[in-house]
């Protein structure tokens, strides 16, 4: 038997979640009340939460490795001694005298 395609396997998870998400639409679409919507309402949003949540997760995991070899590639190198932008210097002091 073979392992099955990790890619299949999502499509599947996530027509899964689409069916869940719409019987609970549907429930919410044939609640009388307010009261009776809530829990439907309830748990769309939570699902919601978890998903906006899962996928922060993920951009965040892939955007830390990304900015870590920026700032690798960015810093100097040890063996660099002459700094490669000007030195920045403040104003002069009041007291001293220009000519």
């Amino acid at each position: 038997m073979t392992t099955p395609d990790t890619s299949s396997t999502e499509v599947l998870r996530l027509v899964a979640q689409l069916r869940q998400i719409d019987q609970l639409l549907y429930k919410v679409s044939q609640s009388r009340d307010w009261e009776t919507m809530r829990p439907y309402i309830r748990e769309l949003c939570e699902g919601m939460y978890d998903r906006m949540r899962a996928e922060s997760d993920r951009i965040r995991t892939v955007m830390i490795s990304q900015i870590r070899e920026a700032y690798v590639n960015a810093s100097p190198q040890a063996d660099e001694t002459e700094p490669q932008s000007p030195r920045l210097e403040g104003p002069l002091p009041a007291t001293s005298k220009r000519e």
